[in-house]
């Protein structure tokens, strides 16, 4: 059996990472394929594993001449499954449905963009998945969040709706921080919208307790201010060292359910998150949420430095919830209709 993963960009990020993951797991067990815009940072990561083909017209305004290409090369490759990620790889994969009925389509949403982003065009955009969601065989929600917004606010067919939280393989766990040390902070992430380093930089800024580790680039970089606790480090590829860190903190104004939070909470460090989308589905005694604003994050630093040894060992014990191997049956069962 060919499972064809379909997705818009393929540069660095969480629902690439996702992607990439998935490729690992089905490993040696499926035929695999991979479809995105051009060469990059998934391309790299999935060369040995999936047969890469490029569009660069994915990423663009919808082109009836790639949609035929690409029902092609699943012809050609004999794919049972599309696996789709991001809006416009979405709207392809359905599409192809109607020129290739024998494959079945997966949707996967990493947090309904066309409810937190569509600003005056929100209803448009949400009428539009409710109806490609008819032409969809089932949509793979990464949260609960994403669970509920599908079937009560897109008003997707239930029976459609399928739920695995995010997971991804364990990361090395960390070791305890030595008492007196002030706390190292990681913020990882792409510096742009929604991400928020700016409300973080303003509350650490100049606090002698903890340092500050930013690692990503992005537009908003310019505009982040310095201090001397704060370190900017820029893209690092493959990036994977949580054990270093005592604290992992994100603070976005959207996201669906963060790889990079996920990670770090495999590594056994406590986790800071804004409270929106599926981020309340990682705390669990293992850290704090907080709103979006610097009053908020500097009581929350203040309440994990001051309680450090418990959130750290709520961390380390809930580390291995965090496992994706341990879902390859259930991903199995969604993408082939097979128990």
């Amino acid at each position: 059996m060919t499972i064809a993963y379909m997705i818009t960009k393929g540069d660095i990020g969480g629902a690439q990472t996702w992607t990439r993951d998935q490729v690992h797991l089905f490993d040696g067990k499926e035929k695999q394929i991979l479809i995105t815009n051009k060469p990059g940072w998934l391309s790299d990561e999935c060369s040995n594993l999936a047969k890469i083909f490029y569009f660069s017209k994915i990423e663009r305004i919808f082109s009836i001449l790639t949609l035929f290409s690409i029902v092609r090369v699943m012809r050609n490759q004999s794919v049972k499954t599309i696996v789709a990620s991001s809006a416009n790889a979405g709207i392809y994969a359905r599409l192809c449905k109607i020129l290739y009925p024998k494959v079945r389509v997966v949707y996967v949403s990493h947090g309904w963009s066309c409810i937190y982003n569509g600003n005056r065009f929100k209803k448009l955009f949400i009428m539009v998945e409710k109806l490609l969601s008819y032409i969809t065989d089932a949509v793979l929600c990464v949260s609960e969040k994403d669970k509920y917004d599908a079937i009560e606010v897109i008003k997707i067919p239930a029976k459609k709706v399928k739920y695995i939280r995010n997971c991804v393989f364990p990361r090395s766990t960390a070791p305890f921080k030595v008492k007196g040390e002030r706390i190292k902070v990681l913020f990882l992430g792409r510096l742009e919208h929604p991400k928020r380093p700016d409300l973080l930089i303003e509350a650490i800024s100049g606090n002698p307790n903890f340092q500050l580790d930013i690692v990503g680039d992005g537009p908003l970089r310019a505009s982040c201010k310095s201090s001397d606790n704060i370190t900017f480090h820029g893209s690092i590829y493959n990036f994977n060292d949580f054990f270093k860190y005592d604290l992992f903190a994100l603070i976005s104004d959207s996201e669906g359910l963060p790889m990079a939070a996920l990670e770090a909470a495999s590594s056994g460090i406590p986790l800071m998150l804004s409270n929106v989308g599926g981020c309340p589905e990682l705390i669990t005694n293992n850290g704090l949420l907080v709103e979006n604003c610097p009053d908020s994050i500097k009581k929350a630093l203040i309440c994990i430095e001051q309680n450090y040894s418990f959130y750290r060992e709520q961390a380390t014990s809930k580390s291995k919830d965090f496992d994706l191997s341990k879902h390859y049956a259930q991903y199995r069962q969604i993408y082939l209709s097979c128990s």
